[in-house]
Order: C-alpha cells, then sequence, then structure tokens
C-alpha cells in the first residue's frame, strides 16, 4: 500500500532522440527536489547511464519500449517504410499493450502519468480513471501527417494516436512547438534547459584547451567519418574537436569528454561553437548558454523547420549541408562563424520548475476517489483552471468569482488553455450568465492570448430581471 503521504509518478519518455529524455530528466530532478518522498518511476528504453548521468538520486527504471519514433538510418536520415511497420506492429497489439499499461498502473498504484511524448499510455491512464498529463513540443499525429498525403497506409495509424492524445488531461507545451491542438486542454510552459554549473575559464581548463585555441563540440549520437573526412579536420589547427560517447575519433586535434567531471551543459557554455543537427536538446541548451552552432540537415521531419527558425533568430549560427559535413568540409563553415559576434538569446529557461510544480499540483489529489474535497485556495487577481479535475471547473469558477469581488478585485484573469476549446467555452458559459460579471473578453497576446479570458467584476451585485 502507499503511504499516507506519498504519491506516486509513472513517467513515460520517448527514446527517439537524447532531447526527450534530456528535458524531461530535469522535470523529474525538479519534482524530486520540491517533494523528496516522491516516488518516481520512469517507463522507457534509454539506457540507464543517461538517467544515472543527469538525476541526484536513483529512481525506478521500468525498461519498455512505448514508443516508435522515427526509425533512424542514422543520425541524419530515417527509415520511413521501417517506422511505419513497426508502428504498425503497435497498432495490431494495441488492445495487449494497453491492458499491459492498465495492470502496471493499476498494480502500482499510480496516482499520475506524464509522457513525452509516448501516446499509447494516454489510452491506459483513461481507463484507469488516472490524471494524465503530456509534455513536449509536438505530437507524434503532426509529425507523422506529411507521410500520410503520399503513403495511405499511415492514416489508421495516424488516427488511433490522435485518439490517443485527445484522452490526455493537460499538455504542457514547450516553446518551438508545432501543432499540438489534438489534446484538449494545452498550457504553455517556459523553455527546459540545462545550466552549466563551472565558469567558461574553469570548463576550458579541464579540457585543456589553448588560450589562443577555439574549441568546438561534435554533439551527435552518431556521426560515421571515414579517415579522409578526419584527415580533412585535422587540418583545421587552431580548432580542438570535443566528442562524447558513442563517439570515437582518431583526430590530432580531438579529445574525449569521457571521463572528465564536466557535465553536458558546462561543455556546451565554454564552446566557441556546436556541431549538430537540430534537435530540440542541443537546440535548448545552445539557447540557454549563447552558445554559437554549425548545424545540418535532418531529413523529413517537420519539427526540422521550427528548430531552425528558432536557431537563425536568436543564435550565432552557419548552415553546412549534410555531404560537406560527411566529407569534414567544414573549415568554410567554422571561419563564417568565428567572424561573426556571439548572441545572448534572452528567454526563460526555467520550464522545468514550472512543470515539476503543475505536475505536482495535479497529484497532489486522487482522482480515483469520489468523495469531495474541499479545496482551498489563495485569491489572486488571475486563476489557472490546469490543475483542477473538469468537473470541479464550474462551481470552482463562481466561489472564485464571489472571494475575487468580496476581495475587492474589479478585474480578474481566468487561464484555461488554448486546445480545441472546451475549456474555454465551459468557463465562458459561466461567466455570461454569472451575476458579478459585467463584461469578459480574450486577454491579450502578452497575457495569455485565447488561452486566458480577462473579466470584468460589477460594482455591486448584477440582478437579472424577467
Amino acid at each position: 500500500m502507499i503511504a499516507a503521504d506519498g504519491r506516486r509518478i509513472a513517467y513515460y519518455i520517448t527514446a527517439h532522440g537524447y532531447g526527450h529524455a534530456v528535458r524531461s530528466l530535469e522535470v523529474i530532478r525538479n519534482l524530486m527536489t520540491l517533494d523528496p518522498s516522491l516516488e518516481v518511476t520512469i517507463v522507457s528504453d534509454l539506457p540507464r547511464f543517461l538517467i544515472d548521468q543527469n538525476l541526484d538520486r536513483p529512481v525506478k527504471l521500468r525498461t519498455k519500449r512505448l514508443d516508435v519514433g522515427l526509425v533512424q538510418q542514422d543520425s541524419l536520415q530515417f527509415d520511413l517504410e521501417a517506422t511505419r511497420e513497426v508502428l504498425g506492429s503497435f497498432y495490431n497489439r494495441r488492445n495487449e499493450i494497453i491492458a499491459e499499461e492498465v495492470d502496471f498502473l493499476s498494480r502500482n498504484q499510480m496516482q499520475i502519468v506524464v509522457s513525452d511524448v509516448p501516446f499509447i499510455v494516454f489510452h491506459a491512464a483513461a481507463e484507469c480513471g488516472i490524471q494524465s498529463i503530456g509534455l513536449g513540443n509536438f505530437t507524434w499525429d503532426w509529425i507523422y501527417r506529411p507521410y500520410a498525403a503520399d503513403d495511405r497506409r499511415w492514416q489508421p495509424l495516424i488516427r488511433w494516436i490522435k485518439e490517443g492524445y485527445g484522452k490526455c488531461d493537460l499538455f504542457l507545451q514547450l516553446p518551438m512547438h508545432g501543432d499540438c491542438s489534438v489534446c484538449s486542454t494545452i498550457r504553455d510552459v517556459p523553455l527546459i534547459a540545462r545550466r552549466a554549473k563551472r565558469e567558461t575559464e574553469e570548463t576550458r581548463k579541464i579540457l585543456g584547451v589553448k588560450p589562443d585555441q577555439k574549441a568546438y563540440l561534435i554533439s551527435f549520437y552518431s556521426l560515421r567519418l571515414d579517415n579522409e573526412a578526419l584527415r580533412a579536420i585535422e587540418q583545421m589547427e587552431h580548432a580542438l574537436f570535443l566528442y562524447k560517447h558513442p563517439l570515437q575519433y582518431e583526430l590530432k586535434n580531438g579529445r574525449s569528454l569521457d571521463g572528465l567531471d564536466l557535465s553536458y551543459a558546462d561543455v556546451v557554455a565554454a564552446m566557441d561553437g556546436v556541431i549538430t543537427k537540430p534537435g530540440y536538446g542541443i537546440v535548448a541548451d545552445c539557447l540557454a548558454h549563447g552558445a554559437p552552432m554549425i548545424y545540418t540537415d535532418r531529413g523529413v521531419f517537420p519539427e526540422y523547420e521550427i528548430l531552425v527558425d528558432a536557431i537563425k533568430r536568436c543564435l550565432t549560427a552557419v548552415y553546412v549541408p549534410s555531404e560537406d559535413l560527411y566529407a569534414g568540409r567544414w573549415e568554410s563553415a567554422i571561419r563564417c562563424l568565428e567572424s561573426k559576434p556571439r548572441r545572448q538569446p534572452d528567454c526563460r529557461i526555467d520550464g522545468a520548475q514550472v512543470c515539476a510544480q503543475i505536475i505536482l499540483n495535479v497529484s497532489s489529489f486522487d482522482p480515483m476517489t469520489d468523495s469531495e474535497e474541499i479545496i482551498v485556495m489563495p485569491i489572486e487577481e488571475s486563476l489557472d483552471l490546469h490543475t483542477f479535475q473538469p468537473k470541479e471547473v464550474k462551481n470552482l469558477l463562481c466561489d472564485y468569482l464571489e472571494a475575487a469581488h468580496q476581495k475587492g478585485f474589479r478585474e480578474v484573469r481566468i487561464i484555461h488553455g488554448k486546445g480545441r476549446g472546451i475549456l474555454r467555452k465551459t468557463v465562458h458559459s459561466v461567466l455570461a450568465n454569472h451575476p458579478l460579471v459585467a463584461s469578459f473578453r480574450q486577454a491579450d497576446a502578452q497575457s495569455g492570448g485565447w488561452g486566458a479570458t480577462n473579466v470584468v467584476l460589477t460594482s455591486k451585485l448584477k440582478f437579472h430581471t424577467g
């Protein structure tokens, strides 16, 4: 049995790209800091070492693959046919897979499910009656949608995926996002990024970077470079190239990060440039530290254009074609990058803390119980409805309006999220008939846009006549 003060969260993470893992592990780290008694079980096929490297204390890992992502031929190229086949095998076994997750969630008495961004678990959470939260900058139906235009075999798979996301109770939408509107309730959150703990000078000293030397991080999970490419890179004698397992190169001007007492964020922050493909994790790390970037192609992936747009707007960056990347023809791009001034983006990077607090707020009640609970909340000039159950919204909103009016507020803001607009319609229905509401309107862009509503309260009680 769960201890009276204990809470259990099942946190599902796709293994498609380490960006999902890195950001969700930051959220988990903040969750455990805010509530040391919290029990988190990660469900993923991520390697254990990645989890251990990013968390301060051990967590349970249930090794299970519940997300296909995109099958990759290498770090830059996708195999769409293999992806469709694997996803099709999931679809054919969907009842069995969902039943297994229902059993896992029920047997372990999980109180909340978080997913970045496997969709299958939302089917299981809904069947168990467990609150579910999605976190990400895209949903897989949006990623796969362009492929269905050329191959109709994708269509039933995409419909099934959309059904899953449609059962998500709340989606925490990160910056640089695609179309996540399949989720009914969406809340925008800040960027999740790791922060360097060491000063740049200290990091460069540990790395052995000479005072007159440039340092570049090769940030790929896999990048095959033949001998000719490696010799071309060695011609850039003014530069030191750094890489981390599983990358291994025989370079006179190269050095492995393995075994060094440095976090990846420490290294990114100290670099003169990061050579990579645009992935969410590395783009977030570079945005957090203003690290210049040399980026390349990524194949047909809808997220790519959104990330590249952010790179161009916020970072010192140069594009290198993939054929030049594989051939080691980097010098032109590097010299171009070195000629540009270093830009420092101005963006919030506290998304991990924000998401952790939202998750804890949602998990503070047990949705499995039908007993009515008294909700005590501070009366402020805004009310965020994301952390409450849908069945509570009408009564909660009425109580809030009365309390806000009694406290003397004349204008308040109701945050209901975007999504499909279902919660917004409920809110507007209450406002339109409440005697304390003089008027209401969509919030401006800085205050939430159509994800929030500004409400003007009457100076005294308004009576309706026949």
